[in-house]
């Protein structure tokens, strides 16, 4: 079994104005909420700066998988150029929050620019950690259940540095199956500087095994993920 490749893949960007830009256009789709924004990062001052802008227009670009990486980068740089000129906000309605990079620091390799890890339900088993906007680059989304409490912190490193391989590799390589997530994919993935890697490797790396299973892909982490931190 493969992920597919879809037909398409999507850009969705809401750019937020004071003023309504011209011509004015019904927004097509529901802006999220406050709530949903603070949950995804935004702080207070972010907030206020949304608050204060009341008017959108939306900003829909698809084109092929295959050159995600830089059709991605160019709808996020027409929305942050269009609301640079407008005084305005950009918000990712993939994950949805608020878009806080600048046009030049633009990096389809950078998955803190693209993907956010949440949380949903918790139970005696754990809790699950799931992503959003892995669909913009056409892949599916990532699912991690019944993460213990005391193992979340280090699984959504963990997380976090797959997934800055899956923009790197994806659609030439297809995820599914066991891979390597090492120390300094997680630093990558965070704009940290990369860790020295012992003369063994011993401790530099986990193993994960990725199932398609419901239409997202299913991760198992083979190990001890706080162990990498320790």
């Amino acid at each position: 079994m493969t992920v597919p490749v879809p037909d398409a893949r999507h850009s969705l960007h809401a750019v937020v104005t004071a003023r309504p830009l011209e011509p004015v256009e019904d927004v097509p789709v529901p802006l999220p909420s406050e709530a949903l924004l603070r949950r995804f990062g935004a702080d207070e001052a972010q907030i206020k700066a949304f608050e204060a802008r009341p008017h959108a227009r939306v900003l829909h670009r698809s084109g092929p998988v295959g050159s995600a990486a830089t059709d991605a980068v160019a709808a996020r740089r027409e929305a942050l150029t269009l609301a640079a000129q407008h005084d305005g906000l950009v918000l990712d309605l993939s994950v949805p929050r608020l878009v806080t990079h600048t046009v030049d620091e633009t990096d389809p390799r950078a998955p803190r620019q693209w993907v956010a890890l949440d949380v949903e339900g918790a139970g005696l088993e754990g809790t699950d950690v799931v992503s959003h906007g892995l669909t913009t680059f056409g892949l599916p989304e990532l699912r991690c259940a019944a993460v213990p409490l005391q193992e979340l912190p280090a699984t959504l490193a963990v997380l976090t540095g797959l997934a800055h391989r899956l923009l790197v590799e994806w659609p030439q390589n297809d995820p599914l199956g066991r891979a390597s997530v090492t120390l300094a994919d997680i630093a990558t993935a965070m704009g940290e500087p990369e860790p020295p890697r012992p003369d063994d490797g011993a401790g530099y790396g986990i193993d994960v095994r990725l199932k398609l299973r419901g239409g997202e892909l299913a991760v198992t982490v083979l190990g001890d993920a706080a162990a990498l931190f320790t």
